[in-house]
């Protein structure tokens, strides 16, 4: 099958299949696209109501991050993590709960579903976890110390030296 596409693009359509080869190309290195650049920081109300349309969205939910943090005019989302989103809603792109178009968040790379999520009740408390924490540092530290006395392990007698008096050969002659 993907031959005769193959053979069908080269007969047909030559230039098709040297963009389809640039793309791949193009995948596979993994470079920058200059198009994926923010733009500068919204310093008009002008500039800002571009910005949010660029982004899709409407100019009261759109908010950039600060000027000094480096964004450009790219939108401050709310830390939601994936695994918070609605997962009956039906999105365009179910398995990272993504629709298209959608703005990414700037530490995506932090949200994902099997990632951080700001939102999630952890399942003990805070001084719980420390109460455990310490008391298996403090615990280990309390064997540590009552023990010292009491080593074990293969019995060794001090290397024996020529000179040190007499010394021992463990061969026979």
């Amino acid at each position: 099958m993907a031959l005769n596409l193959l053979k069908k693009a080269l007969l047909y359509d030559p230039k098709a299949v040297r963009n389809a080869a640039a793309i791949y190309h193009n995948a596979v290195r993994n470079h920058w696209n200059y198009q994926y650049k923010p733009g500068p920081y919204p310093k008009t109300p002008e500039e800002r109501a571009a910005a949010a349309k660029k982004y899709g969205m409407t100019i009261e939910e759109y908010q950039p991050y600060p000027e000094d943090m480096g964004y450009g005019d790219y939108p401050k989302l709310p830390d939601i993590g994936t695994d918070s989103r609605d997962p009956t809603y039906p999105y365009d792109l179910p398995d990272l709960k993504r629709n298209f178009n959608e703005p990414i968040h700037a530490s995506a790379e932090i949200y994902g579903e099997d990632r951080y999520d700001p939102a999630a009740r952890p399942r003990f408390s805070l001084p719980h976890q420390w109460t455990w924490f310490l008391g298996t540092m403090f615990g280990s530290l309390a064997l540590y110390i009552w023990l010292e006395n009491y080593k074990f392990g293969r019995p060794v007698t001090l290397k024996q030296y020529p000179h040190e008096g007499p010394h021992y050969l463990f061969c026979e002659k």
